[in-house]
């Protein structure tokens, strides 16, 4: 998917993107690009586009998104010293880049736990995280 810019689905996705409609895309399959993008995309384009994408959140919704990453990075705080340091992050005043941390840690290390909050937990926006992602895409292909 984000190996071949002529791909339809990451067409669509960025479609989604452009016209505002990245609700309109089904959570497994926004969720299915979103794990694609981190395995496929360069590490740098992954960076950038989850920390904007934090960075647009209202603080409400960064909020809710932290504290859902932290109680699933608490579960396996003990077998990782980066997950417990990230768990430690207060959602209180997590910034959008420790949130971004957060989520890249999780689907990197723990991509069942990631799953769970990218689909069941809805504060994370995967609709418009899949979209963001697959426009970003697109344009560092020359698409």
């Amino acid at each position: 998917m984000f190996n071949d810019p002529t791909d339809p689905a990451t067409q669509a996705l960025a479609q989604h993107h452009d016209q505002g409609t990245h609700d309109q895309i089904p959570t497994d399959q926004a969720a299915a690009a979103v794990e694609a993008f981190h395995q496929q995309a360069d590490p740098a384009l992954v960076q950038q586009v989850t920390d904007q994408h934090y960075e647009s959140m209202t603080p409400d919704q960064l909020k809710a998104a932290a504290a859902a990453f932290q109680q699933k990075l608490q579960g396996v705080a003990g077998s990782s010293p980066e997950a417990a340091q990230l768990a430690s992050i207060d959602p209180n005043t997590a910034t959008p880049q420790q949130v971004a941390a957060m989520h890249r840690f999780s689907i990197k290390e723990h991509p069942e736990l990631a799953r769970d909050v990218l689909v069941g937990a809805g504060v994370v926006g995967v609709g418009a995280l899949a979209a963001l992602a697959a426009r970003h895409y697109l344009r560092s292909r020359g698409s």
